[in-house]
């Protein structure tokens, strides 16, 4: 009985030099990545045992696979480890380039590496039709004409934005070139005879050879869970193309055909996330949570495998491909204000994946979900709840619009849900405390209240970041100034923090701003400051403009008053409930700061 896999231990030279040292990377791989971190890391740890004498230095392990019935090669899929590989194969290129007299002196150690075990393990007996490794279909032509065929002392170091460029790894592959050009160069011809001699010799790598990509990939998944660097979306791209090869495997031509259309698609929804917020596990899990509409019981590669085993995987890259597409065109890259409000929610996996799931299914009230849901989300946020008091209400929306249940029922669903966790006093509270600055859930929601009173026209997203801040129009250091000494100290302890005294402003106008008299504060608000000579320009939040309109029709007689306190809080509770679907006319009266 053959055994499904077998581990080998094997050194450098042997891993290159041996009879069946022939490697090439699966299509459904990605292509080479590595950039100078990584390849720094492995010079230096390799350098180090060099340098330490050490008797033997393990480098990792790789799995390999025997290729498909129908395919008459004798080379094997590198199914893990192609990054060190290719890293090495171009070490090797750039040891032949540089030192082709490497080791002549050196006839008498059987174990000297020389120019001529360099090229043998760039190729088989020095045919250029038998290379040692070949890499991704696409990318091989620029691999062989730079880097196997090239002279790679002859290229330049890319510019840093191509070296990141994933589509196009010819210039990662130039980088490494030139990051082992100087390595080598610096070491000089000695040195890097001995370090040479070590790397083959001495470093050993484990490659474990399965008898099929089914048990390697099987493996895989078994030495991702011990924390090898492998995706989940590694591991479902590899299912899939595996369960795509055994559908068609008594039709090679069919079989071919299939897998090229499937990782067309495959980098298609890669292309549609690249510039987004989303990786592509993040992707997968949101598609995991509409595809059960459940909470998973088991990890994100065996509930999709489960649920993938009676679908063509086409049918299933084709599917994730338009939901990437969704998510992209319709939610991130949409301004629309109700869209803006739910960048700020900690639960970002849930509503992502409840507002797809509603695109993707076409559901005709999403206009209505979306408020609803904003509601639902902003109310348990501001009442203090947690993930476990939202995650089972959200995994039945993504139920309940599969299902196509009309709104009616899904907010009859919702505030029934909102009520028994009495979710409306706890916000309510929470909204009218004396200590609200303090709350993290209070920029955003002046930020929607900004959104509500933007013109669609003017519309922009807001960014929560450090040049956002709280101002409090009742300076913190109120008593450093006798312009303020109307404010008794009881009393402002009670306004100062609460929504009566808040609003936005953006960068220094904040800085200034900060302590200082109401009319100096205003200047600022208007764009007269110190800080903005060159941008003499009122403030952009509408919300805080509106401070400034008060201040010069001369509403509180140009001053910040109790009044004014007053009337700030009853606008932030109109506008609240408006934005939130809530009348709170009793709470603005009964929980109102005291007036003394």
């Amino acid at each position: 009985m053959e055994e499904p896999f077998k581990p080998l231990s094997l050194s450098i030279r042997e891993l290159f030099g041996n009879a069946d040292a022939l490697y090439k990377i699966p299509q459904y791989q990605r292509p080479y990545k590595w950039e100078d971190e990584q390849i720094e890391k492995l010079w230096d740890d390799i350098l180090e045992a060099y340098e330490l004498e050490n008797d033997n230095y393990f480098l990792g392990s790789i799995i390999t696979a025997k290729p498909r019935d129908n395919e008459k090669s004798a080379y094997v899929d590198v199914v893990d480890g192609q990054q060190r590989l290719t890293t090495l194969m171009i070490l090797f290129c750039v040891i032949r380039d540089l030192f082709p007299t490497l080791n002549s002196e050196n006839n008498d150690d059987p174990f000297a590496v020389d120019i001529d075990i360099i090229k043998s393990s760039i190729s088989l007996f020095g045919k250029s039709n038998r290379l040692k490794l070949f890499t991704h279909r696409q990318h091989q032509s620029d691999f062989e004409i730079l880097i196997l065929n090239g002279n790679t002392t002859d290229l330049r170091k890319p510019y840093k934005y191509q070296i990141r460029t994933d589509e196009e790894p010819k210039y990662k592959f130039i980088n490494t070139a030139s990051i082992f050009i100087n390595k080598l160069t610096e070491l000089g011809i000695e040195e890097s005879e001995g370090f040479i001699n070590f790397l083959f010799n001495q470093v050993q790598i484990i490659r474990i050879d399965c008898k099929n990509r089914e048990f390697a990939i099987k493996l895989f998944q078994v030495l991702n869970d011990r924390g090898m660097d492998l995706t989940a979306a590694d591991l479902i791209k590899s299912y899939l193309i595996e369960k795509l090869y055994n559908k068609h495997k008594e039709d090679p031509d069919t079989s071919k055909m299939k897998e090229e259309q499937f990782i067309s698609d495959w980098r298609d929804m890669e292309q549609s996330i690249k510039n987004c917020d989303l990786n592509l596990n993040d992707l997968f899990i949101i598609y995991e949570y509409y595809i059960l509409g459940q909470n998973p019981k088991k990890s994100l590669y065996d509930e999709l495998q489960d649920a993938f085993k009676t679908i063509d995987p086409n049918e299933v890259i084709s599917d994730i491909k338009e939901f990437a597409n969704r998510y992209f065109q319709n939610i991130y890259e949409e301004e629309e204000k109700v869209l803006f409000s739910f960048w700020y929610i900690r639960w970002n996996m849930y509503w992502k994946s409840i507002l797809l799931t509603a695109l993707h299914t076409n559901y005709p009230e999403f206009e209505k979900l979306k408020k609803q849901l904003r509601k639902f989300y902003y109310l348990y946020w501001i009442a203090g709840k947690t993930l476990s008091q939202i995650k089972q209400t959200s995994f039945n929306l993504i139920k309940w619009i599969k299902q196509n249940k009309p709104m009616v029922e899904i907010e009859s669903e919702l505030d029934s849900k909102i009520s028994s966790d009495g979710i409306i006093e706890l916000a309510t509270r929470n909204l009218t405390s004396e200590q609200v600055a303090s709350e993290p859930w209070i920029k955003p929601l002046l930020i929607l209240m900004e959104y509500n009173v933007t013109d669609n026209s003017k519309l922009s997203f807001i960014e929560l970041n450090k040049d956002l801040h709280l101002e409090h129009i009742l300076p913190v250091r109120y008593e450093n100034f006798e312009e303020w000494n109307h404010i008794k100290k009881d009393v402002a302890a009670k306004w100062l923090n609460s929504t009566g005294n808040l609003t936005l402003l953006g960068g220094a106008k904040n800085i200034e701003a900060s302590n200082n008299p109401f009319h100096i504060k205003i200047e600022v608000y208007k764009g007269k400051g110190k800080y903005d000579e060159k941008n003499d320009k009122i403030t952009a939040f509408l919300i805080t403009q509106k401070i400034v309109t008060d201040f010069e029709t001369s509403k509180y007689d140009k001053q910040w008053t109790y009044e004014a306190m007053t009337d700030r809080w009853d606008w932030f509770f109109t506008e609240a409930g408006e934005l939130l679907n809530i009348d709170f006319t009793n709470e603005i009266k009964q929980h109102q700061p005291e007036i003394v």
